[in-house]
């Protein structure tokens, strides 16, 4: 666990802001169904900021800082599991909701520590999953597989186990870890690319 948090009790979002001791939701706007805000938290004295949006079945994450681009969402609830336990419940976020957006961080935050402390692997993990789901599909373009795509399934499910494996981490949707690792990739100039070149250098350049 990157982040210590004990079990909360359900929160009522009901003021204009929601802070706890894992992080602050500020809202933007709200109805029963829907919450959009800013999500801030902090993590070894980073601050992070992001997008927010939260459903009764959905709760999805877009980083606007220090990394622009990662995205992370909680597992999609079926009907059975909305009236048991929804994320959002009378436009309040319930206990379930406020534990998903703790992994979601968590998902955010492991993809941060690789970028910082290991940047060469998000390259070794995409060249890998790229060269493997390529032999399936000849067509896709490096660091451009479309998530709408069928060959996205192949490509996501792969890069998700690699990571399981080398990194003993498993990202809660690995649609958006593809989608997050492609655009951490286009966001280096392309000579960062190179196997030669020292992703530490520029990535202690990006974050400090």
């Amino acid at each position: 666990m990157f982040l210590q948090h004990s079990t909360p009790v359900t929160p009522d979002l009901t003021s204009v802001s929601k802070t706890s001791a894992d992080f602050d939701l500020i809202i933007k706007s709200k109805t029963k169904q829907v919450i959009k805000g800013q999500l801030k938290f902090t993590y070894l004295k980073q601050s992070f900021e992001a997008q927010i949006q939260i459903s009764a079945s959905a709760i999805q994450v877009i980083l606007k800082y220090p990394f622009e681009g990662i995205i992370a969402s909680a597992p999609q609830l079926q009907q059975d599991q909305i009236q048991e336990q929804p994320y959002l419940n009378n436009g309040a976020l319930s206990k379930n909701g406020y534990q998903n957006i703790i992994w979601l961080q968590l998902d955010i935050i492991h993809l941060y520590n690789l970028i910082r402390f290991k940047p060469n692997a998000i390259v070794d993990l995409y060249r890998e999953c790229f060269e493997f789901a390529k032999k399936h599909d000849n067509s896709i373009v490096y660091a451009h597989i479309s998530t709408k795509d069928s060959i996205a399934k192949i490509a996501a499910n792969a890069l998700a186990q690699k990571m399981k494996r080398k990194h003993k981490y498993v990202y809660g949707n690995p649609f958006n870890l593809l989608s997050s690792i492609q655009q951490i990739i286009n966001t280096y100039p392309p000579h960062f690319l190179s196997t030669q070149y020292s992703f530490k250098k520029q990535a202690s350049i990006l974050f400090h």
